[in-house]
């Protein structure tokens, strides 16, 4: 375990399931200031660490968080804040919290988005319960909904903290009292069309093989099974009664809804940060899929900032569609390391291998949450050496950059 010793970031990865904890601490004087990045964990792929992570981060903030990031409102980046609510209010101090613009109650935008989302989710989750079926379609419908306990606590500031909601082409100085410290936001987009491009285009997409043919992973399929039409036995499926139709109809005249009613599509709205602090850059993009990265990508500038990287987190816990190929081609090859929170349950096809095996061919080290072993939890890659500047705990991976 890497002890904080001055000089040096440390950015401490948490093994929680599947979900994200992350605590960036930065050297202040003596001391370290800290950031909390996401805290959640999808309840069908929870391995029962999360409060252990939080009990963790906040002995070694101190009780003090200058920080804290809820980059997006899905359950595995945000329920350990509800779980764990007694114990962030117990909090001796928490300067700013983050939360993307989409939880803004103040933005009519935002307000009327998260209403419908919310609205059509519950639609699927009643048709899901009436049908018996479709089990992934369901886990992506728990990600989105019962958050509410998490979202008062972050909307509070936790501690009386200023609450910040962030959108694309923010930058922020000096932040949670952090002299020094410069982040600039790059997502999420206000531009609805980025918003609703959850996969990358072919040349992007990095694909796994289905017998001989390509085939994109990890797409969500809501409705399997019986629900699937089928021109050869379209005879056997009953005629939808009227208020189904006219349901139907409603949803598919509103682009809106339809946009941000998938799990998928939420990942769009995660605040992408990236950190500089003396003259060292972490890029943590939350669940960003291809139209959050395509927007800030297409800016000005944005392959020399992926070019001075020092630490990526893998966004999405390494699905194919959260990090272009073009994106891991422009980070500088053996400058940066790499962390991804991952395991392969609920979903067997992430992290995709040939993500995870590109990553790892640019990086001068990276390492995965599911390397490290948890008893009852479902086991990743065993790992033969660490890579340089990383150090391991007993639920959590260090890595360690001098500054």
């Amino acid at each position: 375990m890497a002890e904080l010793t001055k000089d040096t970031i440390r950015i401490r990865m948490y093994r929680v399931g599947f979900g994200d904890c992350f605590l960036i601490s930065l050297p202040v004087g003596d001391d370290h200031a800290h950031v909390l990045v996401d805290c959640g964990v999808h309840s069908k792929g929870d391995i029962g660490t999360i409060q252990d992570a939080v009990t963790d981060a906040l002995a070694e903030a101190k009780n003090k968080l200058a920080i804290v990031i809820a980059t997006h409102a899905h359950q595995d980046h945000i329920s350990g804040f509800g779980k764990c609510d007694a114990q962030f209010r117990a909090c001796d101090e928490v300067g700013e919290v983050w939360l993307p613009w989409t939880e803004n109650p103040k933005d009519k935008t935002a307000a009327r988005l998260k209403s419908k989302t919310l609205a059509l989710v519950e639609q699927l989750r009643m048709h899901f319960a009436a049908s018996g079926g479709a089990p992934k379609a369901e886990f992506a419908m728990m990600n989105i909904a019962g958050n509410e306990k998490a979202l008062q606590l972050l909307k509070s500031g936790i501690k009386n903290g200023t609450v910040r909601y962030l959108e694309v082409g923010g930058e922020l100085i000096d932040p949670g009292g952090i002299q020094g410290l410069n982040v600039k936001v790059l997502g999420p987009p206000r531009d609805q069309a980025f918003l609703a491009k959850m996969d990358p285009p072919a040349g992007e997409r990095f694909l796994r093989m289905n017998g001989s043919q390509p085939e994109a992973a990890n797409g969500l399929k809501p409705f399997l099974g019986k629900w699937l039409f089928d021109p050869v036995r379209r005879r056997a499926y009953p005629a939808l009664e009227a208020k189904d139709r006219d349901s139907l109809g409603k949803l598919s005249a509103d682009p809106e809804a339809l946009a941000f009613a998938l799990d998928q599509a939420i990942n769009n709205t995660s605040v992408v940060a990236l950190f500089s602090y003396r003259g060292k850059y972490l890029l943590f993009p939350g669940d960003a899929q291809y139209g959050n990265w395509n927007f800030w990508m297409s800016q000005d500038g944005s392959d020399e900032l992926l070019a001075e990287i020092d630490f990526y987190k893998v966004g999405h816990h390494g699905s194919f569609n959260a990090t272009p190929k073009k994106a891991v081609a422009k980070m500088t090859k053996g400058k940066f390391a790499a962390m991804a929170s991952t395991q392969n349950s609920p979903w067997a096809s992430i992290p995709l291998a040939k993500l995870v095996a590109a990553v790892e061919a640019q990086a001068s080290g990276f390492v995965r949450s599911d390397s490290i072993p948890v008893k009852n939890a479902p086991k990743g890659p065993a790992l033969k050496k660490l890579p340089p500047g990383f150090s391991q705990g007993k639920s959590w991976f260090d890595y360690e950059i001098p500054c």
